[in-house]
């Protein structure tokens, strides 16, 4: 079963004509919205009585924008400022008051929903003061952001990047980072601002690819109103029903001048119109068909409640749509962490980012933080190399394989999701496996898996039909940095461990310098960055070593060595545990 919100929302002048056709659309297709209104629509009568006309005759809900920070008494609080979660908290806690007053003073009570693009710590925390009604929020955008940031001509300042892509309940440390359990839950459910395209959130534009016609077309992706991308992404959003308890979420937020002559389309109006009128239409075709139900917000932040419980996790298996390159992608989220496998690079860990530190971070001129509200990666192969393509890899894991003097880098293999399944508690992702050759002639076949869940992932790796008896080497490969944006942060206090015969423990001092630990089980790095500690892990393991790059290679590297002679099974688990702040 699909869950499905729409939200509308006012334009002024004949945008607001727009708002109403929309409106008007969705109603005659049996579909309810939720109409969000800025704090300036609360004080026109028109938006008002058409709002309230709308809730009393087809059950939509009124809820409040928190965008456009404009109006009487907050204009002079704002000085232009459009984006409340960049303002400090003084500002943001006058500037709700004001808004949420507003409301209570027009429609007899507080909001029960609220939207923002964004929504930090602190305005959680403010909101559930001033607004305990409002149980459900659009906490966040889901684009991941440096991509948009330059594809915005770095005008868009909405760093929001390593939350969940489909509804969470947000903790009360870190907006976007999904709550432990109901004492660290800020006491809302958030849905994401537009549900995005998952393989191309990953290595492209994905504020062009997502649940929103009109900016398919921004990222030319339709052929005037032929666009079967857009019903192929809602299919894909479906199909995700399968491992996630049987729902799958979806929403849609078209604003009136994405459906008016607008400079990031070069068709007319009438193209914008058509596929968001085919959007619409195939989701009610849908509803009638039993396979969908349409929801306000509150409302679905009731359903979620009810089918997700707190410290739930999130499966998501993206096959890219848009150009047919055939590339799969794994992204897998709970409270511990959100990692996306690259099997398109071997299986390699893309994305991770180590939600079990728990990194507190509220944005704002008077943090430390100011704009960066993203929660912090230890892998953004996107933004930090990954594979390497000019000079040295980056940020990535992968398998070395070993023989005589040759190394074979599993990211250079392209493999595919083979089977998904949940079993034991754990989430089992198996890829295609992968024919290797060296150039001796020694040939065989290598099985990658995953189990994901609790804080630990696990790395099988299955070499079969190896053509000859021979020892090979399997080296475990994490290497990866704290970061937030593609530029590196300071790595000093990162402090680097191994056990064995010799068990060593040093500091991160940019030397270049590998150490090695014989007999080794385990490696790890203590972060203080993202109060984590990643280890490395192995019963089977021979030896391991660790490595603190240098300034032209700015990250930390550890290894894991395994042995087989002919075919065999290795196992590794990565394990992220918080630390001490």
């Amino acid at each position: 079963m699909m869950l499905f919100n729409i939200f509308h929302r006012p334009g002024p002048g004949a945008h607001y004509d727009i708002y109403r056709q929309q409106q008007e659309l969705a109603h005659q297709l049996g579909l309810k919205t939720t109409i969000f209104l800025y704090y300036s629509d609360l004080f026109d009568p028109r938006a008002i009585a058409d709002a309230i006309r709308d809730r009393d005759t087809h059950g939509d809900e009124i809820s409040l924008a928190l965008h456009n920070l404009t109006g009487p008494g907050i204009s002079e609080i704002s000085n232009g400022q459009i984006a409340l979660w960049l303002l400090d908290r003084e500002s943001k806690e006058q500037i709700l008051a004001r808004m949420i007053g507003k409301f209570a003073e027009v429609f007899g009570a507080n909001p029960t929903s609220i939207g923002s693009y964004h929504l930090d710590s602190s305005c959680l925390e403010i909101l559930r003061r001033l607004a305990p009604e409002a149980r459900t929020v659009i906490g966040g955008c889901f684009e991941e952001g440096v991509r948009v940031f330059h594809g915005c001509n770095h005008s868009w300042y909405l760093f929001n990047e390593g939350m969940p892509w489909n509804p969470w309940y947000p903790s009360k440390t870190h907006g976007l980072r999904p709550a432990r359990a109901e004492e660290d839950a800020a006491g809302v459910v958030a849905v994401p601002h537009l549900v995005r395209d998952m393989s191309l959130a990953f290595e492209g534009r994905n504020d062009f690819w997502a649940s929103h016609p009109p900016n398919v077309i921004r990222g030319m992706g339709n052929d005037a109103s032929f666009c079967p991308y857009d019903l192929n992404l809602i299919d894909q959003y479906r199909m995700q029903a399968e491992w996630n308890g049987g729902y799958s979420y979806y929403n849609t937020f078209v604003s009136p001048s994405w459906l008016d002559w607008n400079h990031n389309s070069e068709y007319p109006p009438e193209v914008a119109w058509e596929l968001y009128r085919k959007f619409l239409t195939y989701m009610a075709d849908l509803k009638k068909k039993g396979q969908l139900e349409d929801l306000t917000l509150s409302s679905y932040g009731e359903r979620h409640r009810q089918i997700r419980p707190v410290g739930h996790d999130e499966v998501y298996l993206a096959k890219e749509l848009l150009y047919g390159s055939g590339k799969h992608y794994f992204w897998f989220i709970d409270p511990a962490y959100r990692v996306t496998i690259d099997a398109t690079q071997g299986g390699s860990i893309g994305d991770l980012r180590p939600y079990a530190g728990e990194a507190p971070v509220a944005t704002g001129p008077d943090t430390p933080h100011r704009d960066i509200g993203s929660y912090p990666y230890l892998i953004q192969s996107q933004h930090r190399s990954g594979n390497a393509h000019h000079c040295y890899d980056g940020a990535r894991t992968t398998l070395l394989l070993k023989h005589g003097e040759q190394t074979l880098d599993l990211c250079n293999f392209r493999t595919k999701a083979a089977s998904v399944e949940r079993a034991d508690g754990k989430v089992k992702l198996t890829l295609s496996p992968v024919r290797f050759t060296f150039s001796d002639g020694l040939t065989g076949e290598l099985t990658t898996r995953y189990e994901f869940g609790k804080g630990v992932i696990t790395i099988s790796r299955r070499v079969t039909d190896l053509s000859a008896q021979v020892d090979l080497d399997l080296v475990e490969y994490f290497k990866g940095a704290p970061g937030r944006t593609e530029y590196p942060e300071d790595l000093h206090g990162i402090v680097l461990e191994a056990n064995g015969a010799s068990p060593l423990r040093r500091e991160f001092d940019y030397s270049g310098k590998w150490s090695d630990a014989p007999g080794a089980t385990e490696v790890a790095a203590i972060i203080p960055h993202v109060r984590s500690r990643l280890s490395l892990t192995s019963e089977s393991a021979v030896s391991g070593s660790v490595h603190a790059g240098h300034l032209f290679s700015p990250y930390f590297t550890l290894q894991l060595t395994h042995r087989l002679t002919g075919n065999g099974t290795t196992s590794s688990c990565l394990n992220l545990t918080p630390i001490a702040a």
